[in-house]
Formats: C-alpha cells, structure tokens, sequence
C-alpha cells in the first residue's frame, strides 16, 4: 500500500504529513521516535484513511517558534484535522502522541469521535526522567522483541534530532497536572492500551485514565513493552479495529489478548 507525504498550509504554518490507507479517516499521532509506518499501521491502513502529521522538529522538519508545548501541539493536530480531513474523526495516539490525543480531546471535544491510547505520556506518576540517551538502553525499554524494529531503524543523525525536537515539547514534564485536572472534561469514548513489560509508562496511568474518563476501557496486552504496536502488532490491531468499529457496542474480549 503506497504511503504520500505531503504539506499542508495552517494559521500556524506549514505541517508535513503522510497518509496512506482508503476507508474511515483517522488521525494516528506519533511517539518521541517520531512517525513509523509499523505492520500494526499498514493493518489498520486496509479498513482506515490514516494521516500521521509529523509534529514540528521531526523527520527533519523545523520547529515552529508558535508550537511550544504538548497543548499547543494538540491545537495544531485540530486544525490539521479540519483543514486535512474535514472533520471529525477517530483518534490515536502512542507515547508522546497519546499525551498530544489527550490534550485534543479536551481542548477540542468536537474534533474526536473516539480515542485511542497505546501507553500514554503526560503521566508518568512515579517514574523519572525521559527516555534513556543510551540508543541500546532505550531499544531495551522500547521492544520486549527488539528484532521486529529491525526494519524501523532510522539513521543516528534523525534519531538525534527527534530526540531533542521531544525534548522540546515535554521540558521534563513527568506528570501534566493541568492535564490530569481536566481528564474528566473527556466525552470520546476511550480505549487505552497499556503493556505488562512497558518500563517507562507505569501502570497507574492506565488505572488514573480509567478512573478519569468516564466512557473508557482499559486492557494490558501481555508479552509487550513500550511499543505495543511493533511487539504484538496482531492483538493491538485486532483491539483496536473492534473498538473502532463497535463504538458503543465494545466489550474488552479478554482471551489471549489481556488481563
């Protein structure tokens, strides 16, 4: 399946995007590594139009002096869903991206239909730091089967300048209180989707989430880290297009997916 990458004019500048897929639009927001075409991706992309803007200062883009914080960027990702996709639509987001879904969610309540969450940002109650600098450490906390990224691999000089276009955005934020304090502002209904070997979001995000938003569901996917997508890209993807697609009618199947 092709995958374009295109520039679209906002108030707020240029933004580069890709999309790729035919069928329902989503909006998919990408983690601190910035934007991966994963299997789960390519998956989703045979039932959905996905559009992955890639924030300021990634991929080799510039950072826009007008775009400063996660709350910012969740503005920019409105009204590139407007201009882009003309309404509307189905939102996911992992990591950083799902810090950014949050914050659209609330400061855009009617651009969401529903949400998806895969190991959230933004609330890391109890952990310290970002990710680790350390390319070998950071694959460890990243990929419990680090071989599957093998194909996503990008060169040094833009995993360098993704790294510092995150650190840009986060300044050392562990927990986003003005976030955490607006959580039940949140009407989309909500799948968040958190790891059992994820050692850099801990499971209280999930658990707060849950409590937070009223029309949620929270499922752990076993024998994953961070990246549930590259790690178990079937079972996220089979969660995932049932939420999607069952909206109200969606009930966690448990099997030998979750607990």
């Amino acid at each position: 399946m092709s995958v374009d990458r295109a520039e679209i004019k906002l108030s707020s500048g240029v933004l580069s995007y890709l999309v790729t897929g035919e069928g329902r639009p989503l909006l998919y927001l990408h983690a601190a590594g910035g934007p991966q075409l994963t299997p789960f991706l390519t998956g989703l992309a045979q039932s959905h139009r996905v559009f992955l803007p890639i924030a300021p200062g990634f991929e080799g883009t510039a950072l826009n002096p007008a775009i400063r914080t996660v709350a910012d960027l969740a503005d920019l990702y409105a009204g590139f869903a407007a201009a882009a996709i003309g309404g509307a639509c189905d939102v996911m987001g992992h990591s950083f991206g799902g810090w950014a879904a949050l914050w659209l969610a609330v400061r855009h309540p009617g651009a969401v239909d529903q949400l998806v969450l895969e190991a959230p940002s933004g609330l890391r109650f109890g952990a310290s730091g970002g990710p680790p600098r350390n390319p070998e450490e950071l694959r460890r906390k990243l990929y419990a089967y680090p071989d599957k990224a093998r194909n996503l691999i990008k060169p040094a000089n833009v995993v360098a300048a993704n790294s510092e276009a995150f650190a840009h955005y986060h300044s050392g934020t562990i927990v986003d209180e003005d976030l955490l304090a607006r959580l039940p502002e949140i009407k989309a209904r909500t799948l968040v989707v958190m790891a059992n070997k994820d050692e850099m979001i801990p499971a209280r995000t999930g658990h707060v989430l849950k409590e937070r938003i009223a029309a949620s569901h929270l499922t752990y996917i076993y024998d994953a880290a961070h990246a549930i997508e590259v790690d178990q890209p079937e079972r996220l993807l089979r969660l995932v297009k049932a939420f999607l697609e069952r909206g109200e009618a969606y009930i966690v199947n448990f099997g030998d997916e979750a607990a």
